[in-house]
């Protein structure tokens, strides 16, 4: 007589061969040179991703693009351990500090929306290559609200967990937003390692560490402006 566990491991083999069996059908139908147990795993990879993707997209859909950073949206969307690699030195970790840089974007840009472009995805991350369009509303690098309407590209990889961001890496084209708003932004040698500094403008220093006022903004602005553009 044949037991239960003989039976339920039988059963096992029996689908697993059925699956083998229909993706090697697959493979030769797609004309793919693959194995059946690696058209598997990228079937399964290929669920994975999707799912990902719906909560990279709702976390779009709810913070950035629905403007709303408060601590009980970006639980629902971010791991309590969530860490941002493109965060300023010296920004809050975690929550804080993502309300604090969306903050500071809401104030000087308005109706933003960012457009996807492409996404792709490996294991549990994503990779995302987006356009950000918005309008010029605040100070921003010391230039006075423009009112334009400005299309800012960038790409960014996210990493899944849990069904929530666990981390963030990003690259944002600043210099095409300047010259957007009217900016010419210029670049100034740094002395060389072991020189004293000269007289001249020094980096500005952002007061990312603790909450910005509108003054603390427009500090950073014309800081910046002096670093940046310095006058002849």
């Amino acid at each position: 007589m044949t037991t239960p566990a003989r039976q339920g491991t039988t059963g096992k083999d029996h689908h697993q061969a059925q699956v083998e069996g229909a993706a090697a059908k697959l493979a030769e139908l797609l004309g793919v040179d693959m194995s059946p147990g690696d058209l598997v795993r990228t079937v399964l990879d290929s669920a994975q991703i999707e799912k990902n993707k719906e909560t990279l997209f709702r976390f779009q859909h709810e913070v950035f693009n629905g403007n709303d950073w408060s601590t009980e949206t970006l639980a629902r969307n971010l791991t309590p351990d969530f860490v941002d690699h493109a965060a300023m030195p010296g920004d809050p970790p975690g929550f804080e500090g993502v309300q604090m840089r969306f903050s500071a974007w809401a104030s000087a840009f308005e109706d933003a929306e960012e457009v996807n472009e492409a996404v792709l995805g490996q294991d549990d991350l994503l990779a995302v290559m987006y356009n950000l369009h918005a309008r010029h509303v605040g100070a921003f690098m010391g230039i006075e609200p423009t009112g334009r309407e400005v299309i800012i590209p960038g790409m960014e990889i996210v990493r899944i967990r849990d069904d929530k961001i666990a981390e963030h890496w990003g690259i944002y084209d600043f210099l095409r937003t300047a010259e957007e708003v009217g900016a010419a932004l210029t670049f100034t040698p740094m002395p060389a390692q072991g020189t004293p500094a000269q007289d001249g403008p020094r980096r500005p220093e952002v007061p990312w560490a603790v909450k910005m006022t509108e003054a603390d903004a427009d500090g950073v602005g014309d800081a910046a402006e002096d670093y940046l553009r310095p006058q002849e």
